[in-house]
């Protein structure tokens, strides 16, 4: 098992959660985990409020964003991609972990470029692009729903961190009186069905 982890998670929760997940339990093992994401994303307070190190590139989402910010994609993938191999390097890392999301694609591009274990995990029904495009480069691809059908991918469930993996179950810990009330949530992809 690697001793050094860089993981690229970043902007929403359905990227960092299953990432602070995945970092825990490394940690629990004795392994190094950074992650690298951006100054903007939901990541800049959570990451190290869970106690991680957190690398931050230069970088932004593409959707919904226009023709403009398009045309720019070459160059900031390119320089988030150089950017991504500096902290990599500086880090001594020895593998990494794409969670998904714009933050995903240049760490993976750049952990290919050096040669470093690169694996994959994918939240949602429906698979990514960052996740697509760096599907065919990873040496692991794991799946939160087996309905993702990336290229060699393994369903392996989302991750859930042990405080929410060890709460009671709902009959003992949501006692309720009068009416019942129901709130559903979706998000993402993996909320297609509802």
């Amino acid at each position: 098992m690697a001793e050094r982890v860089v993981i690229a998670a970043g902007g929403t929760g359905g990227h960092v959660f299953p990432a602070l997940a995945v970092a825990g339990e490394l940690r629990a093992r004795g392994v190094s985990v950074d992650f690298i994401g951006t100054a903007a994303g939901m990541e800049a307070t959570l990451v190290p409020e869970h106690g991680f190190p957190l690398h931050t590139l230069q970088m932004r989402g593409l959707r919904g964003k226009g023709l403009g910010r398009w045309l720019q994609a070459p160059w900031r993938v390119w320089r988030a991609v150089l950017q991504a191999r500096r902290i990599l390097r500086r880090q001594q890392t020895q593998a990494v972990l794409g969670m998904g999301g714009y933050v995903a694609a240049p760490v993976g591009l750049a952990a290919w470029s050096l040669g470093l274990p690169l694996c994959l995990h994918e939240q949602n029904a429906v698979a990514g692009l960052s996740n697509r495009l760096l599907a065919p480069l990873a040496r692991r691809v794991f799946l939160g729903f087996p309905e993702a059908a990336l290229r060699r991918g393994e369903w392996v469930g989302n991750p859930v961190r042990a405080e929410i993996a060890t709460l009671p179950e709902p009959g003992q810990r949501l006692v309720h009186e009068g009416r019942v009330r129901l709130l559903i949530m979706g998000g993402s992809q993996g909320a297609k069905v509802l």
